[in-house]
C-alpha cells in the first residue's frame, strides 16, 4: 500500500433488504490520516453502509476495497457474498466498528470493555491488560 492508497474504497455500492433498496449507488473513499463523517436522518442506511464495509453484510452490487485490495466476492444479487472467509478475517482484524447502540459489560471498566475483543478474539495483551486493568478498577 502506498501513502496514497485509501484504507477503504467503496464503489457504486448497493444494498436491499427485500425489495427495499437502502443503498443507491454509494461511493466513499477515506484516505489514510483523514477523517470521514456519515450525517443523515434515522433510517437513511449509515449503519447499514458501515456493516457493509466491515463486511458483517453482504451487498448486491459493487466493489469495497481495504488498503487497495479489493473483496473478493461469489455469487450475484441477494446470493453475493466474500468468497475467501481468510480474506474476511483478515480484513476484519484490521477494522473496529462502535454501533450505534453499544452496550458495555457493567461488572468491568471502561479498559477492561475496550479491551475485551483485543484479548479475547485476537489473543493479543495477556500480560499487559491484566495490569492495566486493575489499574483502571477505581470508579468514581
Amino acid at each position: 500500500m502506498t501513502s496514497d492508497t485509501p484504507v477503504i474504497e467503496i464503489r457504486d455500492l448497493h444494498k436491499a433488504y427485500g425489495v427495499l433498496e437502502v443503498l443507491k449507488g454509494v461511493s466513499i473513499t477515506a484516505p489514510r490520516g483523514h477523517v470521514i463523517s456519515l450525517i443523515g436522518s434515522s433510517g437513511s442506511g449509515k449503519s447499514t453502509l458501515l456493516r457493509c464495509c466491515n463486511l458483517l453484510e453482504d451487498s448486491q452490487q459493487g466493489e469495497v476495497l481495504f488498503k487497495g485490495e479489493p473483496v473478493r466476492w461469489r455469487g450475484k444479487g441477494h446470493g453475493r457474498h466474500p468468497a475467501d472467509s481468510k480474506q474476511v478475517l483478515r480484513i476484519r482484524t484490521n477494522l473496529s466498528m462502535v454501533f450505534q447502540q453499544f452496550n458495555l459489560w457493567a461488572h468491568l471498566t471502561i479498559l477492561q470493555n475496550v479491551m475485551e475483543a483485543p484479548v479475547t478474539v485476537l489473543g493479543r495483551g495477556g500480560g499487559v491488560g491484566p495490569r492495566l486493568s486493575r489499574q483502571g478498577r477505581h470508579r468514581g
